[in-house]
């Protein structure tokens, strides 16, 4: 029988970012804020360090989400109403048994 502890001993190293070939050892949002800090060779009172932080910048690129479509008021309702209509759909047609 296998621990939870073994087990994330097994896993690969996830990486931090998209795109980052850093790694860490989990997900950033499962590990404390000291061992993000840590694996990340940040500082926990200063941060990165300007040169480290132009390095990163030039490997990385900037940190901006990617332009997508955005929220679109119109799919959101279409979808909402197909999803309530396959909750009203199933008990008005059920299937026939086999």
């Amino acid at each position: 029988m296998s621990t939870g502890k073994e087990k994330s001993a097994e896993r690969p190293p996830v990486a931090s970012g998209r795109g980052n070939n850093q790694f860490l050892t989990q997900p950033a949002h499962a590990l404390s804020g000291e061992a993000v800090v840590s694996q990340t060779g940040a500082n926990l009172q200063d941060g990165l360090s300007a040169p480290d932080a132009r390095q990163r910048l030039s490997q990385y690129g900037p940190n901006e989400l990617a332009d997508g479509g955005g929220v679109q008021p119109f799919k959101i309702l279409i979808r909402q109403i197909a999803n309530a209509m396959t909750l009203v759909r199933s008990p008005l047609y059920p299937t026939p048994p086999s």
